[in-house]
């Protein structure tokens, strides 16, 4: 396919016929000067960037639009291999731009001033690597395509991670599906944006994971714990982080919600006493739909306590136990109680 290929170069020159003009009657050559203008301008025009290589791939000249393709100048590159910056897939070019001649279809250009997907050209002249780079255009199908291909992947992964989360028992499904609505409303509220609002709907899903490890003679004992049973509950958090340090694609607000959902603004919680805005903000916004659901649920301990009553919990408590600007959200606005902003705006 190269053989009718030639590769216009600003520095190889081969031998041409220069056109005469007739001049008094005398045949007049072109100024060189002029001609040598000419060919740089039409190398200038080049769409591609271009380059040639010495037998090693090092870099021996460039032109077309190679600046403002990759930001770099000439001088830069010369004498440097020009694989420094391409990133494709090895397997299926394992001899590419050192011999022969091919194609690579995509491949990642990364310059410290640029990062493109180029089409790169190749084939031998002599001793010597000519070719070209050039940028290609993401067509608006393939953006679409791409979009839901990463739409349907978190979609799954938000499915596995719910899944991890209810795996213990069905009482512990239906309360992680209303804390996940809690929290990721909660979240919207207090303005974070659509990452941090799955990593807050994340660690909700997951932020009890670590009692998976706790007897379930404990869990679900119908009185008072006794001390050494408390101990054992108070470990779940950092249970918790123990699990999903097996999952190193999760964000690190999720595992934050996770280790510190029980500690208190105040600072009197666990597992380290964290105090105030040392509290990171998603385990500020679960310890708050946490423990509300766990109010009006029932429990093998207690009945569910009524709305009403659990509200008026998360008020006595807003600046002790809970975030009172979170607090005040999740109650005004989450649960629809505006009408109780007074009480919190007495409370500062």
């Amino acid at each position: 396919m190269f053989e009718d290929i030639d590769f216009p170069s600003p520095f190889i020159r081969k031998p041409q016929l220069r056109s005469a003009s007739v001049v008094g009657g005398e045949a007049a050559l072109p100024d060189p000067a002029t001609e040598a203008n000419l060919m740089q301008i039409m190398l200038e025009a080049q769409p591609q960037a271009l380059f040639l290589l010495d037998a090693a791939g090092l870099i021996l000249e460039v032109g077309g639009a190679w600046e403002t393709l990759t930001g770099l100048r000439a001088d830069e590159v010369r004498g440097r291999p020009l694989l420094e910056w391409l990133r494709y897939d090895r397997a299926c070019y394992p001899a590419a731009l050192r011999r022969g001649q091919g194609v690579i279809e995509e491949a990642e250009l990364l310059t410290r001033r640029a990062h493109h997907v180029v089409r790169v050209i190749w084939a031998e002249r002599g001793s010597m690597i000519a070719g070209s780079l050039e940028a290609l255009k993401i067509s608006a199908q393939r953006t679409f395509d791409l979009s839901e291909r990463l739409n349907h992947t978190e979609r799954a992964l938000d499915e596995a991670i719910h899944l991890l989360g209810v795996s213990q028992d069905a009482w512990q499904a239906e309360h992680i599906r209303r804390i996940v609505d809690f929290a990721q409303r909660l979240a919207g509220a207090a303005g974070l944006g659509p990452s941090e609002v799955r990593a807050v709907r994340w660690g909700a899903a997951l932020h009890d994971i670590g009692k998976a490890r706790v007897p379930q003679e404990i869990l679900h004992k119908p009185g008072p714990l006794n001390a050494l049973e408390y101990e054992v509950i108070l470990q779940h958090p950092l249970w918790g982080v123990q699990v999903l340090a097996e999952l190193p694609f999760l964000p690190a607000q999720t595992v934050d919600a996770v280790r510190h959902h029980h500690e208190r603004w105040d600072g009197h919680g666990y597992p380290l006493g964290l105090r105030g805005q040392a509290i990171p903000l998603v385990a500020r916004i679960m310890a708050i739909v946490d423990v509300f659901d766990a109010l009006t649920s029932v429990r093998p301990y207690k009945p569910a306590w009524p709305y009403q009553d659990a509200v008026e919990h998360l008020i006595r408590e807003s600046g002790c136990q809970f975030d009172p600007e979170l607090t005040q959200l999740f109650v005004c606005q989450v649960l629809g109680f505006s009408h109780l902003l007074p009480r919190f705006e007495r409370q500062e």
